[in-house]
């Protein structure tokens, strides 16, 4: 009897060893450190910050990906893009195979943050849970001050839906690829605070394109700045940041010269990078490829364009070109040649 205990005692100790050994792997499968991961077929990087939230840099602006572990499965919200999928954790904790053979492994562990906390709202659990379109035609259909609480909470999809928001609610009308007329101050000034109280780069990459619309160049000077800096770290931003930084003032008081401006003018953005201006107003890119008939109006520099209008400038004195039409947005040309 006490043989057959002590066996039963056994198979009972090491049942639950296997036990938890098991809940132990499980829960070695469901952890992910906190730092940076990166993969040697590529350049793109995903930063941990929290229990959380990630963020993957890549092509374009650094993205915000809400998440949840289960099992060996991390599931994802695309906070700024507004999509879903999945990833596959290892069981290591220190790497993300993110598919088609691209796996990331930690190279720099860092401190988490603490986790991020959303509203309960009615559109949050429907964009987290369900299927994209059933999180669109939620948060469509949100009112105003609805989209404001979220967007102050942190969800960057909800700040991008506010400037439409905002036009419909003042009865102002948008255009696509066109100059719409702009926003309110208060609604500007709204905005400039989500970006500068956040981590979303396209919010705030959002927020620059409204401000610059609204002639507020130096508020974009300073939105353009903090998308650059750490913890966004934005490298589109900081080549617009650097050039910006020019802007003074100052600068935005000189006059515009009597005539055309000749010579080369560079700048970050823009649709055409390098506008060379000959002496009879023919203004040509950089390649070659585009040749355009300048004209003065009104103090600002006007060329046809093959976009289906003008592309227009502020003259800044006679070293900088201030961009003011959709495809310009944000370009401060300078001067680089005669």
């Amino acid at each position: 009897m006490t043989a057959l205990l002590s066996r039963s005692a056994k198979s009972l100790l090491l049942a639950s060893s296997l036990f938890l050994g098991l809940s132990s792997a499980a829960q070695a499968q469901a952890s992910l450190e906190c730092g940076v991961y990166k993969s040697p077929d590529t350049s793109y990087q995903i930063r941990v910050l929290s229990s959380n939230l990630i963020q993957k840099t890549g092509l374009g602006s650094p993205e915000l990906l809400y998440y949840a572990i289960e099992g060996d499965k991390l599931s994802y919200f695309n906070i700024d893009l507004d999509g879903g999928d999945t990833y596959k954790l290892p069981a290591d904790g220190k790497s993300i195979d993110v598919g088609f053979d691209f796996v990331y492994s930690l190279q720099e562990a860092a401190p988490c943050a603490a986790p991020t906390q959303f509203p309960e709202t009615k559109v949050w659990p429907l964009c987290w849970k369900s299927d994209l379109m059933t999180c669109l035609e939620a948060y469509g259909a949100t009112s105003l001050l609805e989209l404001e609480s979220m967007c102050n909470s942190g969800m960057a999809f909800a700040c991008k839906r506010l400037p439409e928001a905002y036009r419909e609610a003042a009865g102002i009308e948008s255009s696509l690829f066109g100059k719409s007329d702009p926003l309110p101050d208060e609604a500007i000034a709204s905005l400039r605070n989500a970006c500068l109280n956040g981590i979303s780069a396209s919010v705030c990459n959002t927020v620059a394109a409204e401000a610059w619309n609204a002639g507020r160049y130096l508020d974009v000077r300073e939105i353009v700045q903090h998308t650059c800096n750490a913890p966004i770290g934005d490298s589109d931003a900081c080549a617009i940041a650097a050039s910006l930084s020019k802007l003074t003032p100052e600068l935005l008081a000189q006059p515009a010269p009597a005539s055309l401006p000749q010579g080369t003018f560079t700048a970050p953005v823009g649709a055409v990078r390098e506008l060379i201006f000959g002496a009879d107003g023919i203004v040509k890119d950089g390649d070659g490829f585009i040749t355009m008939q300048a004209r003065q109006e009104d103090g600002l520099i006007r060329m046809q364009h093959n976009k289906g209008g003008d592309f227009e400038f502020k003259p800044l004195g006679d070293q900088y070109l201030l961009g003011l039409d959709y495809w310009n947005q944000l370009a401060l040309f300078s001067r680089t040649g005669d």
